[in-house]
């Protein structure tokens, strides 16, 4: 029985138990193929649709996963989403309404990551992405916000450090179980979403397929709208917990394995900036080198000119 004074239940999911009560269950962290995780689209759909259970695909920023899957006809509910890694560390969790609000937040996104160095993306601050998301109709979460370990992977962790100043005031709510995050930080997180009370999701942060649904959102919805809007009003369950050892040490393995190519292609992109810059440079002090040689050599010639009886 669905224990309705506490709305939080850090447990593995009773899918049945909570569809039986109308609460429609959908793991709202998750990777694939499109960013770092080994799960292809077409599994995920398969998967999820057998499971009885929606996704938010939210690979770490890039939409293209979220669009081909939003693509796919199917009975699974899929909310449109993306994780914002940020330039202080902290990951933001995004969800839309429509696959073209999603687009539309993407390009924007993508051309103020890229204004300043083109072919180079960076990361923006935690605040700018806040900010720009609120031009567009989304919910805007803080992914796993205690985490990770050593590193500032969660707003929460960099608030208590009075890192970012005022950015809990552009932040709709955390993500209170995380499937990555140790049981003490998802503790926490619910901890604080319980006595600020604002609103929650959780979500597995899968990266691979058998992980998927091991913590999952339930709201009394069947549509997108429905679904978000039952979140930011704090009408939802969140049911899970992070798998096993075994399962940890395989999503590592992953996550390492991928950041391999992901580090590759960053330093491709880096070594083709930087390339064209120091092709611009020396073409540019070639001119100049050019221009001044052709100017004293003009100086030289009136000169003799000049010295001539």
């Amino acid at each position: 029985m669905i224990d309705h004074s506490s709305t939080i239940d850090y447990s593995r999911p009773d899918i049945a138990l909570l569809l039986s009560h109308g609460y429609y269950p959908l793991d709202m962290h998750l990777h694939t193929t499109h960013s770092d995780g080994i799960t292809r689209i077409e599994d995920l759909i398969r998967y999820a649709s057998d499971r009885q259970i929606g996704v938010a695909i939210t690979d770490h920023n890039e939409i293209s996963g979220s669009l081909q899957a939003l693509s796919i006809r199917s009975d699974v509910l899929i909310i449109p989403g993306i994780e914002l890694e940020t330039q202080e560390g902290p990951h933001l969790l995004l969800y839309f309404y429509t696959g073209g609000d999603m687009q539309d937040f993407y390009d924007e996104f993508s051309r103020r990551r890229t204004e300043k160095t083109p072919g180079l993306p960076k990361n923006l601050p935690v605040l700018d992405c806040l900010l720009l998301a609120e031009s567009f109709d989304c919910l805007r979460i803080a992914a796993h916000p205690f985490g990770y370990y050593g590193i500032n992977r969660g707003v929460l962790k960099c608030v208590e450090k009075q890192m970012l100043p005022g950015v809990l005031d552009h932040i709709d709510g955390i993500e209170v179980i995380c499937g990555g995050m140790i049981e003490s930080l998802n503790k926490k997180a619910i901890a604080y979403a319980e006595h600020h009370k604002i609103p929650y999701t959780g979500g597995s942060d899968a990266h691979i397929l058998s992980d998927v649904g091991n913590v999952v959102t339930g709201v009394q919805a069947d549509s997108v709208e429905d679904f978000l809007k039952g979140v930011l009003k704090r009408k939802n369950v969140v049911m899970g917990r992070p798998g096993g050892y075994i399962a940890k040490g395989a999503t590592a393995g992953v996550i390492a394995w991928s950041f391999v190519p992901y580090s590759l292609s960053k330093l491709g992109a880096h070594y083709s900036v930087q390339k064209r810059r120091t092709s611009h440079l020396i073409t540019s002090c070639q001119r100049k080198f050019t221009l001044y040689s052709n100017r004293k050599k003009g100086y030289d010639c009136s000169e003799e000119r000049r010295e001539k009886p």
